[in-house]
């Protein structure tokens, strides 16, 4: 059996991405929305989720340096991935979502539309 780690992530660019180690890995976050009816009183409800991606592969990470602004509308192809390390002592659990396939979309596909 062929085993799938796909998380997708369609929302808007919460800041302009940042570039590290010497510009091979890009981060930034992505607001995603969401609405549900509240079971007891059925009133409307609505969130952000704030999800925060990685970008490990070295063309993928400068395009979205110099294309992802705030705001953007975007769709982002990812794993997630986690790992630990050590901090004073202690162990620290971490989880990562690694985009690998990052698309601006352009104003009618924006997240929320259909």
């Amino acid at each position: 059996m062929r085993s799938t780690n796909l998380f997708i992530v369609r929302g808007h660019v919460g800041a302009d991405a940042k570039s590290f180690d010497g510009g091979k890995v890009t981060k930034f976050s992505v607001a995603t929305n969401r609405a549900w009816n509240d079971r007891q009183t059925g009133e409307k409800k609505e969130a952000t989720d704030w999800v925060n991606l990685t970008i490990l592969n070295d063309k993928v990470a400068k395009w979205a340096l110099e294309n992802i602004r705030k705001g953007d509308p975007i769709y982002a192809e990812c794993r997630v991935a986690d790992r630990s390390y050590q901090k004073d002592g202690q162990t620290v659990y971490v989880t990562d979502v690694i985009a690998n396939v990052v698309d601006r979309l352009a104003p009618s596909q924006q997240a929320g539309d259909h």
